[in-house]
């Protein structure tokens, strides 16, 4: 099959793949391919979280959709110039990228997970959270300390990830 796009169409598809409508954030590939490559030298701090016992949340609430659309309310608590990204890994981990200030005052990591912690309390939920400086121009290098800091942080409290 041979499906013929113009720029304009194109463009609209890959907005559309890169863009989680039920989180209301990027998808994983999304930032990686669109939003990285345009703001890497911007990136000041990276926070990458895990809610806690989303399976049980989803049951609890009767599915997904339920929980997608507290997540999403969750996620607005993040600054407008700041990038998030979902499902990082699974369903339930998420990336927060904070970039330097546009002038509407200092980048705050801790504030920020401070306001989501809130958040999600507001919904019944909490998550594993850590936050580490941007180090490199490769995503990868600055997520992967992250992603390890969650998983021990969750091992530790004995959840099975």
């Amino acid at each position: 099959m041979n499906i013929d796009l113009d720029k304009d169409q194109l463009k609209q598809l890959v907005e559309k793949l890169s863009w989680n409508d039920g989180f209301g954030c990027y998808t994983r590939a999304g930032f990686e391919k669109m939003v990285w490559p345009v703001i890497f030298d911007r990136a000041r701090w990276i926070i990458y979280f895990d809610i806690d016992g989303m399976h049980e949340l989803n049951e609890s609430f009767g599915g997904y959709e339920a929980v997608d659309a507290m997540v999403k309310r969750v996620l607005e608590s993040v600054r407008a110039s700041d990038f998030v990204a979902g499902q990082w890994k699974s369903g339930d981990e998420f990336l927060v990228c904070l970039t330097e200030s546009d002038g509407r005052g200092e980048i705050d990591p801790q504030g920020l997970v401070s306001r989501l912690i809130r958040a999600l309390k507001q919904h019944g939920m909490s998550a594993t959270f850590a936050v580490v400086p941007v180090k490199a121009i490769d995503l990868a290098a600055n997520v992967l300390p992250a992603v390890s800091e969650v998983y021990a942080a969750k091992k530790m409290k004995g959840d099975s990830r």
